[in-house]
């Protein structure tokens, strides 16, 4: 199914933890996630190796060696990437889907500094908390309203 997904661009994993979780990030320290909904918001521009496609299976192995917040997230047994959109583009688009993101109904900022360590438009977070609500097409459509219907694409539970 990742096939359909561009090969470069921004995407958002949305995330399903299925219980409360008690996380360590290196130099977040502990972080307590409550069990619900959670959005990761990434990009990856690259060819081949540091391709989307490539980025996203990496994301869906359970095990890896650690190197991003979200590995940690991905790793533990309650995380489940439930679906994934995308968008090509080959300008980094991250920060400003994060930010309409973030702006949807419920959402929480659960850990600031979460997957920003390099955001360049100061984001408290590229992980978005959304509590039990299934938020997959909200985030589809605030895709579409930044990149056009045609250059989203949505995998959903297909992994």
């Amino acid at each position: 199914m990742l096939e359909i997904l561009p090969t470069k661009g921004t995407y958002t994993l949305v995330i399903s933890l299925k219980a409360k979780s008690r996380l360590k990030l290196h130099k977040l320290g502990f972080l307590n996630l409550q069990k619900g909904y959670y959005a990761y918001t990434g990009s990856a521009l690259g060819d081949g190796a540091v391709s989307l496609r490539r980025r996203i299976a990496r994301h869906l192995k359970k095990r890896k060696i650690k190197h991003w917040h979200i590995d940690f997230l991905l790793a533990n047994k309650s995380a489940t990437v439930v679906a994934v959109v995308a968008a090509q583009s080959s300008v980094n688009k991250e920060c400003q889907i994060n930010n309409v993101i973030s702006n949807i109904t419920a959402a929480e900022v659960p850990a600031v500094g979460f997957g920003a360590s390099d955001c360049k438009q100061n984001c408290r977070s590229h992980l978005i908390f959304f509590g039990e609500e299934d938020v997959k097409e909200k985030i589809v459509d605030a895709y579409t309203c930044l990149f056009g219907k045609q250059n989203v694409k949505y995998v959903s539970e297909a992994f």
